[in-house]
C-alpha cells in the first residue's frame, strides 16, 4: 500500500513539474524583455571588449569578438544601443568589477548562441 502511495505523490509531482515547464519564461540573460534586448546587450559586451583590447588582444579572443559582433548585430534589432544603455548600467553599478562582469557575460552570450540559437563559433573548433 505504502508504495502504490508513493507511486502516486511521485506522478504528482512529475505532472506538476511538466505542467509547470509550460508556463516558464522564456530565460532572457542579464534582465531583457526582448530577444531583441538580449542581442543589443551581447552585442555591447562584444564591442566593449572589443574596445578594451584595442584588437591587441590574443588572435583567438579578437577572432571569437569578431564573430559574436557578426551574430549578434543582425539580432539587435533597429535599437541597438539599448544594449549599451543595459551594460553600462550592470558594469557600472557599485561592487561590480567591469572586467569581471564583462569576462562573464561574453561567455553567457557564447553559450546562449550556442545552447539556443545552435550557432557554432568557428574558434570553438
Amino acid at each position: 500500500m505504502g508504495w502504490i502511495a508513493a507511486g502516486l505523490v511521485a506522478l504528482a509531482l512529475m505532472a506538476t513539474v511538466w505542467w509547470q515547464g509550460f508556463a516558464a519564461p522564456a530565460g532572457l540573460l542579464y534582465g531583457a524583455a526582448t530577444a531583441e534586448e538580449e542581442a543589443a546587450y551581447c552585442l555591447a559586451v562584444a564591442e566593449r571588449i572589443g574596445e578594451i583590447t584595442g584588437g591587441r588582444g590574443a588572435a583567438r579572443l579578437e577572432a571569437h569578438l569578431d564573430e559574436q559582433v557578426a551574430f549578434w548585430r543582425p539580432r539587435a534589432g533597429p535599437r541597438p544601443g539599448i544594449g549599451r544603455v543595459a551594460l553600462a548600467r550592470d558594469s557600472n553599478a557599485p561592487g561590480v568589477n567591469e572586467g569581471a562582469h564583462l569576462h562573464l557575460a561574453v561567455q553567457d552570450c557564447a553559450g546562449r548562441a550556442v545552447g539556443f540559437y545552435g550557432h557554432r563559433f568557428k574558434g570553438f573548433d
